[in-house]
Order: structure tokens, then sequence, then C-alpha cells
């Protein structure tokens, strides 16, 4: 919930300041433009799909990767179709190959499982009887 209200506060605060510099009907060509960019990105996100999978079939980025900054695209197409400038910024950044696998880099990166904190201090021993000691 609170990131809901920051992101409100954001999206009001920069749509407010845009409308000030470039005045209402600025504002309504700006979401009319971004509205039309994100219906022509949608139409054409399977070019998009199709080039990321030579990207995977090269081993150029891991499917993980490929995945990301597949959905990264579709989203991004769709803030962009949503009316405001803050969501706008993140619709255009989303359509970066780059910003897309940084993002996939930082959080689909796989963990490394716990480690056992005396797993280290465990000797293996094997204990063998001598016959011969009296």
């Amino acid at each position: 919930m609170i990131y809901f209200l920051i992101y409100l506060f954001i999206e009001i605060f920069v749509s407010y300041e845009f409308t000030n510099i470039f005045t209402p009907f600025g504002m309504f060509l700006e979401i009319l433009a971004t509205a039309v960019l994100g219906v022509i990105i949608l139409q054409n996100l399977n070019m998009s799909l199709m080039e990321n999978m030579m990207k995977v079939a090269k081993r150029e980025i891991s499917q993980e990767e490929f995945i990301s900054i597949g959905m990264f695209k579709f989203v991004g197409a769709i803030l962009l179709i949503i009316p405001g400038v803050f969501t706008d910024i993140l619709g255009v950044l989303m359509q970066f190959d780059l910003f897309g696998s940084l993002v996939a880099q930082k959080f689909l990166t796989p963990k490394e499982p716990k480690k056992d904190p005396f797993e280290d201090d465990i000797i293996d021993v094997e204990i063998i009887e001598d016959k011969n000691v009296k």
C-alpha cells in the first residue's frame, strides 16, 4: 500500500510539473502520443521477441533474461497506454533491452543455498580397530 501511495505522489507531481511547462494541451498530446506508441509496440512485440530468441540461440542472453526482457517490453507498452507522465517514463525505460537485462541480472540471479555454519567444522573419521592391542 505504501508503494502505491509513493507512486501516486510521484505520478501527480511529475504530471503537474509537465502540465505547468507544456500547458494542458501539451499534456493531452503527450497522453495521446504515448498511447498510440504503446499500441504500436504491442502490435510489433512479436518481432522483438523473435530478435531476442535469436540472441538466446546465439547464447548472447540467458533464457531468464529472454523472459524478463519480453515481460518488460509488454509491461512497458501497457504503461505507455496508461495516462500519466511518470508511467510513460517507466514505459519508455522498459522498452530498452539494456534496462531489462540489468534488472533481470539483479533480480533473477540464482541465489546460493544457505550453507550450514558448522559444515566446515565436521571431520569425517573412520575408526579401525586394531586386533593386536592387548
